[in-house]
């Protein structure tokens, strides 16, 4: 009995452990918005394309205030010479001796003897040289320069929030899809079982004489109309699903594996936002996309203000520092390296500066001038875009809301038509026939409402995109 009883409560531990793993399994498989979210932010390849556009563009501000510091370079090079070209030099002592006019009794003898004057170069040769090079004055072109590279920056720090914004509004309303999608399924699943039912009805029907052979053909049509809907439906759950793998990241993902439910007060909340407020703040210059164009057109300004620094008449100084040696000795380790005064030291100061290019660089002045031009006018051009947007969303979402109602009322319609020809059916004078056909029609009218109910919450969402 006590062995019966250790196996029975080892058996009950067992059923305990796999269901509590059960649990943890299942919990671990449910996908959630915030998972999404936090997956598209670590594995969306669009946004870490500009990530690593905004790293580099970090390295170019770092480059640019390298600029405004002097350069230096260093050049070092050995040289070992099997035949130097220059030789010993001897010189013949009796052309020495009569080169010089000696007073008449005392000129010396003549020995045929030779002198040498100079060794010859040695074997080894080495150059060395170095340079600091200082921009002085440059017309503000290089200050600008590091301020157009950190504007640029800025804006793709800036591309970067509104790729990630634009990622969870994307991944949002795929949920909301796959939301009413998926109820639209249980939905088309009742009524297909009503389309079953309601041939296999008219078949028989038919056989004892109640129906017409078109009414069996009408009640088949019905039911093919359902597979194709649900066939249609299914592909655009699976299309919403793959949308969702490429931009989370999260690989193999199905519709019971997500965990989701709209938020129908956040909807109904937003319905209620004052319009003129949600204008004002969607056309903020905080908003995401007003604030990118503004950083463009401050770049376009400061990459006008450096094409003016390269004008004709507008010299660059800048100051330079060289030293140098060029011997046979390499400095400071062999003996007497200094002994020939091979080395140098030379300070300049140097101006640059272009005096006719055929106005090459006048063109380029008019060139960033239209360009800023042109980004005041895509600011605009985006004002009245998003203005345009905001309201045609919130017809969308008015719209929807009457046709909700609407459909709700209709709903109660077939409620109630549906209790009828129940009765009806009941008493023995109606059909079958009659109550399954209200019945599918019922199940339209749910199936639309989802569909308006679906249109609606996109809409909403991109309202709510647009004020962020």
């Amino acid at each position: 009995m006590i062995k019966m009883n250790m196996c029975l409560h080892s058996k009950i531990k067992r059923a305990e452990i796999f269901i509590i793993l059960f649990a943890l399994i299942s919990h671990a498989s449910a996908v959630s918005l915030k998972d999404l979210n936090e997956a598209a932010a670590l594995n969306n390849p669009d946004l870490l394309k500009l990530q690593q556009e905004y790293e580099r563009s970090l390295l170019d501000v770092k480059d640019a205030w390298a600029g405004l510091g002097p350069t230096v370079d260093l050049q070092l090079s050995g040289t070992y010479m099997l035949n130097p070209p220059v030789d010993s030099i001897y010189l013949n002592v009796d052309d020495i001796i009569n080169s010089i006019n000696w007073p008449a009794g005392i000129a010396p003898t003549s020995g045929g003897q030779y002198v040498k004057v100079y060794d010859g170069m040695e074997n080894t040769l080495y150059n060395f040289q170095l340079s600091l090079t200082q921009p002085v004055f440059t017309w503000g072109k290089l200050e600008n320069a590091v301020k157009l590279y950190k504007q640029i920056s800025e804006i793709k720090n800036t591309q970067y929030l509104s790729q990630l914004q634009n990622l969870e509004t994307e991944i949002e309303s795929r949920l909301v899809g796959l939301f009413y999608l998926k109820r639209i399924l249980e939905i088309l699943e009742e009524e297909k079982a009503y389309a079953n039912k309601l041939v296999e009805t008219s078949v028989n029907a038919e056989k004892s004489g109640m129906l017409l052979h078109q009414d069996v053909v009408e009640a088949r049509i019905k039911a093919k109309e359902l597979e194709i809907a649900q066939q249609d439906i299914e592909e655009q759950v699976k299309n919403q699903l793959l949308e969702l793998e490429r931009t989370s990241g999260i690989t193999g993902l199905t519709l019971e594996d997500i965990d989701y439910t709209i938020d129908e007060a956040e909807i109904t909340s937003i319905l209620a936002w004052n319009r003129d407020e949600i204008e004002q703040k969607a056309l903020s210059s905080e908003q995401l996309s007003i604030k990118m164009l503004t950083q463009l057109q401050e770049v376009n300004r400061t990459a006008e203000k450096i094409a003016k620094g390269y004008v004709n008449w507008k010299p660059d100084v800048a100051f330079q520092a060289s030293a140098g040696y060029s011997g046979s000795r390499f400095p400071f380790v062999e003996l007497n390296w200094r002994r020939k005064d091979d080395y140098s030291l030379n300070l300049s100061l140097g101006i640059k500066t272009t005096v006719w290019d055929g106005g090459k660089k006048l063109n380029d002045v008019s060139r960033k001038i239209s360009e800023t031009k042109t980004a005041d006018i895509n600011q605009l051009d985006a004002r009245s875009t998003i203005k345009q947007t905001l309201n045609v969303q919130w017809n969308t979402a008015d719209v929807c809301t009457m046709k909700i109602e609407y459909q709700d009322l209709k709903i109660e319609s077939v409620d109630s038509k549906i209790k009828q020809q129940e009765t009806i059916f009941a008493s023995g004078y109606g059909s079958e026939t009659d109550v399954l056909n209200a019945k599918i029609d019922r199940c339209n009218q749910l199936i639309e409402k989802e569909r308006q109910s679906l249109t609606r919450a996109v809409a909403c969402l991109t309202i709510k995109a647009l004020t962020y």
